[in-house]
């Protein structure tokens, strides 16, 4: 909640300067005239308003304020990653004189201390960048410390540990409203299911790489999930959700493109390849009209890029061989030329039908 309230305060601020420069830009175009009574209670207002932000929840109110707290993030994602580095580099120096059970204390301790960390970086509301930081090295330091038991008492390796990590991401996520480790928490319970499904077929569950066919259903279920929940979760959880499961698909869906016939036996690999390439470019424009619809840039940034990688790929099956190169690369920038175009076209559609 605390968090909530930040992100919530921090927006204000922004539109508060956002109205500051409109305002001062109005007034000297002549198109509004406030009397200095009215100027002077606004500006004593909105300075309260700023005044009381600021003390209570630390947001930038200025654009120096911006720039002085990136230099500290940038300073804090140094110094956090190189302190890091020297207690890893420090145990690894020392862990072979240590006993099991010292070993397995260290390895169970770190991640809880980092969340005791996130815990009371929030009671001091601190930056939601470096309660993300702290979260990121708790999730860091719990997939070595399952790394590092299985190693210390010989476990057997098992797709569960996918659903260990997945489902740590997605509570540090849902506990502290961090869209980081969400994405990586839905990623990694995408694995999981490809995973666990090749494992229970009797084969390696690491190669569900090789098997991309098998990511499929997790990633349509991650992008249909947020019309089932409607919207339940924090802000722009949605939006996690639905580019996970797009950037999962069309990844698959590229690599099934590439590699060959995977699933349909009866076909050439020509020829199934073909048609994964054909699925993923409309798919990929699919994406692209439901991020115009949505408002989501990510996800038509995301769909854009995907038809582009299609597209390449099938006019270099289709041309490559027999069409000269400049000619090739003309057609290629005509037809992007081309694309961008009917992407103007229908952003000023939706421009006039947003203005209506």
């Amino acid at each position: 909640m605390a968090m909530d309230a930040r992100k919530e305060a921090q927006k204000r601020v922004d539109r508060i300067a956002l109205f500051q420069a409109e305002l001062a830009e109005l007034e000297q175009e002549k198109g509004l005239t406030l009397t200095p009574e009215q100027r002077a209670g606004l500006d004593a207002h909105l300075a309260r308003l700023l005044s009381r932000f600021q003390q209570e929840f630390g947001v930038d109110a200025t654009d120096s304020a911006r720039r002085v707290s990136w230099g500290m993030r940038v300073g804090s994602l140094l110094g956090g990653a190189a302190l890091i580095a020297a207690a890893v580099f420090f145990l690894h120096r020392v862990w072979g004189n240590l006993p099991t059970v010292a070993q397995v204390s260290i390895l169970t301790v770190v991640p809880l201390a980092f969340l005791a960390g996130i815990e009371a970086a929030v009671a001091r509301r601190a930056d939601q960048y470096y309660v993300a930081l702290l979260a990121l090295a708790a999730g860091v330091a719990f997939v070595m410390e399952l790394n590092a038991l299985g190693s210390v008492l010989n476990l057997t390796d098992s797709p569960q540990v996918l659903l260990a990590w997945g489902l740590f991401g997605l509570l540090i996520a849902y506990a502290y409203g961090l869209r980081l480790l969400l994405g990586a928490g839905l990623v990694l319970l995408c694995a999981y299911s490809a995973a666990l499904i090749l494992d229970l077929r009797g084969y390696y569950w690491l190669g569900f790489m090789q098997t991309a066919q098998l990511l499929l259903p997790g990633a349509a279920l991650l992008y249909v999930l947020p019309w089932l929940t409607r919207g339940r979760g924090p802000p722009d959880f949605d939006f996690v959700y639905r580019l996970c499961g797009a950037g999962t698909g069309l990844s698959a869906i590229l690599i099934l493109s590439t590699v060959g016939d995977l699933c349909c036996c009866g076909l050439a690999p020509g020829l199934v390849g073909a048609a994964y390439q054909v699925i993923g470019l409309l798919l990929s424009a699919g994406v692209v009209f439901h991020g115009l619809r949505l408002g989501r840039s990510g996800l038509v940034n995301l769909g854009a890029a995907a038809f582009i990688v299609f597209l390449f790929i099938r006019l270099h099956s289709w041309w490559w061989a027999w069409m000269p190169k400049y000619l090739f690369f003309l057609v290629v920038g005509l037809i992007a030329i081309g694309l961008v175009l009917v992407f103007r076209r229908i952003r000023i559609g939706l421009t006039k039908g947003g203005a209506s």
